[in-house]
């Protein structure tokens, strides 16, 4: 099973070895897309994971023992297809092409996997059309 996972964590777990905890007890690839930690030391983290459904079961249950908030989720951004214009500005900040304009209907198109959650096209929409559905 592969998916994308965010994670909200308070100050006091900031300092523990979080993913390493992840790949050696659970078995799971992870690959870090996004990491902040803001003023307060709390933190946010977001990765792609990959691994067996009850390995990531048990990650999300060690995940909330811990104190972190963890989800997981499909998308980091949403497109409104109603301020949608297809100007493609866009795709031309989303270096890993998860946003790319269909030659044919020049309709925009997402794909959710190849996202990575720079947010980069957030800016860049002149209708802003696509918001962060995670932080």
């Amino acid at each position: 099973m592969r998916t994308k996972m965010i994670l909200k964590f308070p100050k006091a777990v900031t300092n523990e070895p979080i993913t390493y905890e992840l790949i050696k007890k659970y078995d799971l690839r992870i690959n870090i897309l996004k990491a902040d930690i803001n003023f307060k030391l709390e933190g946010h983290l977001i990765f792609d994971v990959d691994g067996n459904s009850k390995d990531i079961a048990g990650a999300l249950e060690y995940l909330e023992n811990l104190g972190v908030e963890a989800d997981l989720i499909t998308s980091t951004i949403n497109i409104d297809s109603n301020k949608c214009v297809s100007c493609g500005l866009c795709t031309s900040a989303c270096a890993v092409k998860a946003l790319h304009l269909n030659r044919e209907d020049w309709s925009l198109n997402y794909t959710e996997l190849k996202c990575v959650g720079c947010n980069l096209c957030i800016s860049t929409c002149p209708t802003r059309a696509i918001t962060n559905t995670v932080w």
